[in-house]
C-alpha cells in the first residue's frame, strides 16, 4: 500500500506543476510586442535628449564650500 502511495505521489506532482503553466493568446504577444516596442522607443528618446559631455568640471559641493573672499569664519566649523 506504501509503494502504491508513493508511485500515486510521484505521478501527481509533475502534473500539477504542468497544470500551473500557462499559454499565451496571441492577442496577448501581440500586446507584449507593443509595450516592449514603445518601452525601446522611450529609452532611445531618452538617450538622444541626454546633453554632450562637456569639457567643463562641475563641483556639486561648490555651493556649500566658503569661497576664497568669503568673510564668515566656515572654516572653523
Amino acid at each position: 500500500m506504501r509503494k502504491l502511495a508513493i508511485a500515486a505521489v510521484m505521478i501527481a506532482l509533475p502534473a500539477f506543476a504542468f497544470a500551473q503553466t500557462t499559454q499565451r493568446t496571441d492577442d496577448q504577444k501581440k500586446k507584449d510586442t507593443e509595450i516592449e516596442k514603445a518601452y525601446e522607443q522611450v529609452i532611445r528618446d531618452t538617450k538622444s535628449q541626454a546633453p554632450p559631455p562637456s569639457n567643463t568640471k562641475v563641483d556639486p559641493w561648490g555651493t556649500l564650500r566658503p569661497t576664497a573672499n568669503d568673510t564668515t569664519n566656515n572654516a572653523k566649523r
